[in-house]
């Protein structure tokens, strides 16, 4: 359990979604500000694909939603926040989580960053690519194919680009039904889904607004159509492209430090102790006045009775008891 550095409440664990490294970062500062993180690779992705030879093989939202009501039943403390977190296509996940996950009441809430609603215009495939890759999807749903996206969208500093290009862990693959998948359900927020989203968990999207890979706008519209969720944030990050954590090291501050404080602000409120000294103004001690103590009744001898006034006790058995006040 995580604990706030300057209380002693418990503070929330974390969920963030996503494929590849490149979160050391982000994570270190999450835990400096006293939150504890869990994170997982997704199908296919990262460590998981490469180990299982599996690259690109996700098994498309079937797999996806059970695996992060896996991760968050394990992740549990009970008395512990628990926010749910996600990038990209993992920030579309999290907020289809939000509506259609069996555990999305137990969020206390959900952070979704460059969300992957719509793809953004240079990268997005027209509407028949998507039918056709529905149709293929049915008949060949582990078809491996490649998907090329340019890595000069991901971040404006050179060094993180480079980075990018030279992780062994990104892959240019994806299979018909993840893919067609990711851009179905991500779609699916702005037509049906959108009104299942829990009007009880807070909710933050953040976006930059030159990102090339998913289009702000798309999360934006979604953020518009959810007028039944109480307590909800859009923050848009200016001239960020995609990955808002991995821009030049000011900004990404910027977007990691406004992580933080919405974590912060979303926790239980701290119920103050009271002070002893306080409550004993408030209530002051009343004055206690103690009832004399009975005295016990005893069988005195003959000689003693004769010279008192005591009452034998079979005689007061029979005296009226007087009433007392």
């Amino acid at each position: 359990m995580a604990t706030d550095n300057s209380t002693t409440r418990p503070t929330p664990k974390e969920e963030w979604i996503k494929a590849e490294d490149g979160y050391d970062h982000v994570f270190e500062e999450f835990n400096k500000a006293g939150f504890q993180v869990h994170a997982f690779d997704q199908r296919g992705f990262g460590q998981t694909g490469k180990k299982s030879k599996t690259l690109g093989r996700s098994g498309g939202y079937a797999k996806a939603i059970p695996d992060i009501t896996e991760a968050l039943k394990r992740s549990e403390i009970e008395g512990v926040p628990l926010f749910l977190m996600g990038h990209s296509y993992g920030g579309s996940l999290v907020l289809n989580y939000n509506c259609i996950g069996p555990l999305r009441s137990k969020l206390s809430g959900v952070i979704a960053s460059a969300p992957l609603v719509l793809a953004s215009a240079p990268t997005r495939p027209n509407n028949l690519t998507i039918s056709f890759a529905g149709v293929v999807s049915k008949v060949m749903p582990s078809l491996r194919i490649p998907v090329n996206l340019s890595s000069k969208f991901i971040s404006r500093d050179k060094d993180e680009v480079a980075k990018y290009n030279k992780d062994p862990l990104v892959h240019g693959y994806g299979t018909t039904k993840g893919l067609f998948d990711m851009l179905t359900n991500g779609k699916l927020l702005l037509t049906e889904r959108f009104k299942a989203a829990s009007a009880e968990v807070p909710l933050l999207i953040c976006h930059g607004t030159d990102d090339g890979l998913t289009d702000p706008k798309a999360s934006k519209s979604f953020f518009d159509k959810c007028t039944h969720i109480k307590d909800k944030e859009y923050k848009l990050f200016e001239g960020h492209y995609h990955e808002l954590h991995n821009e030049p090291e000011v900004d990404r501050k910027a977007v990691i430090d406004h992580y933080i404080q919405w974590l912060k602000a979303h926790l239980p409120k701290k119920q103050p102790k009271e002070d002893p000294k306080e409550v004993a103004k408030e209530q002051p001690k009343e004055d206690s006045k103690e009832e004399p103590k009975e005295q016990p009744i005893t069988n005195p001898t003959p000689e003693a009775a004769e010279a008192s006034d005591v009452i034998k006790v079979a005689d007061a058995a029979a005296a009226p008891v007087p009433a007392q006040a």
